[in-house]
This record gives C-alpha cells, structure tokens and sequence, in this order.
C-alpha cells in the first residue's frame, strides 16, 4: 500500500477524509494528518509518503508553500490539491509545482475516489519503471564487473568509466570479496542457489556492496574495507545470516585496491586463498594480508615428502602412552608437514588417513581392548569433512579418547613410565632423543642416561 498524509487546518475535514474513503480498498493507507503545511513538510521528512492531500489556505505555511518546500528534496511524492476556491491562479500554479490533481471543496466522494485511483495507477506505473531500471542497472553493473575481473589492463580504464556511474563508495578503497557455499547439505541444491540469491539481495540492500557470480562463488564488489573489524563483522553476519544452520560457507577477500580497474588483482588474490579452500575455517572471512595454513603452501612440492612412517610411529607411541596433548600435538605435526609439501585437500585426507591407520594397527596388535575395525568410522568421517580444522578436530576427539583409556601409567614416577614403555617395545629401535620428546622433557635425556637405559 502507498503511504498517505493528509493536510488541513479543518479538524472536521481532515477527519471526514478518514471516514469517507475507504483508503485501504484504494490501495492506500493514512499514516498521519496534520493542520498546516510547515507540520506537513516535518511529516514528510519523517514519514515519507507517496502521497499528500493538502489544502491550500492554511495558517502559518500554506498548501502550495509546503508542495514548493518538500519539492526540494522529493520529485517523486504526489500531490492532490484541496481547495474551496475555484481560482484559476491556485490551479496554475499547482501544474507549474506538478501535483497530481485538483479537488474543489466541499468535496464530491465519487470525485475524489476516482482522483485517488487515478494517482495509484500513476503510482504503480512509476514502481514497475523504478524496479526495472533499478534491475537493468544491476544486470549491467554485474557485466562490467565481471568483465573487468577478467580485462586486460589496456582495457580496464574504458571499462571502469561505464562502470563508475553504477556504484557508490563510502570511502575510496575498493575490495572483493568472494564466498563459497558448501554444496553437500542435506537440503541440496535447490536450498544452496536459494542461500546464494539471498546473500545477494541481503548485500544489496543492507549497502555493503554489489554482487555478481563467477563459477562456483559468489562475488562482492565491497563499499568498505573489510580489514576494518566492524566491516567485517557486519559482513560475517550477514552471510551467517543467510546461510542459517544448515549451510556452511568460506569467504576470502583480496588486497585493497583503489581504482574499479584495479580490482582484478583484489579478485585474484581471494581466488588463490580459495583454492586452499580445504586449509581455512568455515564459517569466517579470510583475508589474504591475515597469517594462515595455507600461506605456508603457495608453492606445492616446495618441501620434502613428510616421513608418514615416523609420524605414525609417533603417534602410536602418544596414544599407547596415554598422552592426549602428546596426541594433538603429533596430528597438527602430520598435518603440517603433509600441507607444506602437498595443500591439496586428497593430498592431505590420504596422508592423516595413512598416519592414523598404521598407528592404530599397531596399537591393535600392541592391546587386545583396540579393535582396528572399531575406527573405521573414523576413517570415513575424515574424508567427509571439507575443512582442515574440521577433519583434525573429529581425529583428535577420538583419539584423544583412547589415549585417556590407555593412560593408565600416567601417574606413575617418569622413570617408571620409561622402563614399562620399553618392556613393551624391546623388539623396536628405541633413541634417546624420542624417548626424550615423546614425554616432552627435553632434561630427561640426561636422567635417562644416567639410570643406565640408554647409552
């Protein structure tokens, strides 16, 4: 419904309007009525509506005033004019300020509900050209950015011309953003695209930025610099927002640029954290200035093959211990060293898989209470994860549960610990040195050496 202010200094006639007129049935609503013009224009600033039935003579600021002041700042409202004068100069200057009719007083209810339906028929017609402008705008906002992400430089400058008229910044700096949503929810496909159109419309009209997609993601062109915490936090929300509890996404952002021809670089840097997709925490903004995972491996093969022999000797050693820190500690380890050589997400789901399998194989034949089958699961619920932190927390909560289950030593004096530990291990080549790590006493080496164990 259209927002309605009606304006006389007659309290009778303002309330008569109310009464006569069935306003909602016209696809109107009254939100408020006032006795002069200099209220009238007050009302307008706080209300905004569509249309204003005023009177002209009126004390303190007349009718055509208060049109000629809210005309300043408002070319869209509509007017409709009530006067007890039949005088031509009212009406002439009326047409010049562009009010939509003229009702003479006293007023003729047939005459004045086919005036009303006739501005709403205006009113339609202007908010069907308004939305599709507005849509067409959008529609060419997004080519231009999209072709600008993937122009040459020669051509960027013509490009950022078109595009500068369609977008508005708070500031000077301009920076994309580019989310991905994770597409193995239970409610499909239909709920992601439905999620992506919200994130859209959501950023749009919150004034955060313009969206566009490109392949798999969708992109945001952002109004404010998200290296700012509260832009960021407002961006977080949103997104989080829209995506509700059944769907996960990860979002990078590139580096600052300040000039629309620049943004291609700001696009390429989100592109590449994205690619190590797996390596990020969902659910959060990355951005490509902030330390993390992956940086360690932009340069896949940059490091030697990780020793997953010795990582899984480790960590059977942890677990048969008891020692869930020692357990962690030795995951994120493996984890590392597997993302520093290879920062695929197969790469390193196939190199903790193989860690935990040829330890807790061991583990198996060591004690007769672990089942090897029993972590099955386990195997399978890693490789389901799409987020590193993900993956290494549900390994470690397990794992971590056995350790607790084995530890049964862990009270006893450490030297104690050391001589049980090799009673059960005197078939294996045991050193000082991981003797030493494994009960994170770097001293003991000396101890140990000293109690005759060790050379």
């Amino acid at each position: 419904m259209y927002k309605v202010l009606v304006v006389d200094d007659e309290p009778a006639i303002r309330q008569g309007l109310l009464k006569i007129v069935d306003w909602g049935a016209l696809g109107f609503c009254v939100v408020g009525d006032v006795s002069n013009g200099r209220k009238a224009v007050a009302l307008h600033q706080e209300l905004s509506p569509e249309l204003i039935v005023i009177d002209i003579r009126m004390p303190r600021m007349d009718g055509l005033q208060a049109i000629r002041e809210i005309r300043k700042t408002d070319r869209e409202c509509q007017f409709l004019i009530l006067s007890g004068y039949a005088d031509f100069a009212y009406a002439k200057q009326a047409i010049e300020m562009d009010v939509s009719g003229y009702v003479l007083k006293p007023i003729d209810v047939e005459e004045l509900r086919e005036e009303l339906l006739r501005i709403r028929n205006k009113l339609d017609q202007l908010s069907g050209r308004a939305k599709l402008s507005e849509f067409h705008a959008g529609a060419l906002r997004e080519e231009l950015i999209l072709k600008l992400i993937a122009a040459d430089p020669a051509d960027a400058q013509e490009l950022e011309s078109e595009l500068v008229p369609l977008t508005s910044f708070a500031g000077k700096s301009k920076q994309i953003l580019l989310v991905a949503a994770e597409d193995s929810t239970p409610a499909g496909p239909a709920y992601l695209e439905y999620v992506k159109k919200k994130w859209l419309e959501a950023a749009e009209e919150e004034g955060l930025g313009y969206g566009f997609q490109t392949g798999p993601y969708i992109g945001f062109l952002s109004k404010e610099d998200l290296n700012r915490p509260d832009t960021k936090s407002e961006w977080t929300r949103l997104l989080q927002d829209s995506c509700g509890p059944q769907l996960c996404f990860t979002a990078a952002a590139g580096r600052i640029v300040y000039e629309l021809a620049d943004i291609r670089q700001s696009y390429e840097d989100a592109l590449g954290l994205l690619k190590n997709r797996f390596l990020l925490a969902g659910g959060q903004i990355h951005i490509v200035t902030e330390p993390d995972l992956s940086h360690s491996a932009t340069q896949p093969n940059s490091h030697a093959p990780p020793n997953l022999e010795a990582l899984a000797t480790k960590l059977f050693y942890m677990l048969d211990l008891g020692r869930r820190e020692g357990v962690a500690e030795t995951l994120e380890e493996a984890g590392r060293a597997l993302a520093a050589y290879d920062s695929s997400e197969t790469a390193i789901k196939s190199g903790l898989t193989k860690v935990m399998s040829v330890a807790l194989s061991k583990l198996s034949a060591l004690h007769q209470s672990v089942n090897f089958q029993d972590y099955a699961p386990l195997h399978a619920e890693l490789n389901q994860h799409t987020h590193y932190d993900r993956a290494m927390n549900a390994a470690h909560s397990q794992l971590a549960e056995l350790a607790g289950r084995l530890g049964v030593n862990g009270s006893l004096p450490v030297v104690k610990q050391v001589m049980d530990f090799i009673q059960r291990h005197f078939y294996e080549n045991l050193k000082l040195e991981t003797m030493a790590e494994m009960y994170n006493y770097n001293k003991g080496a000396r101890r140990l050496s000293q109690c005759g164990l060790f050379p």
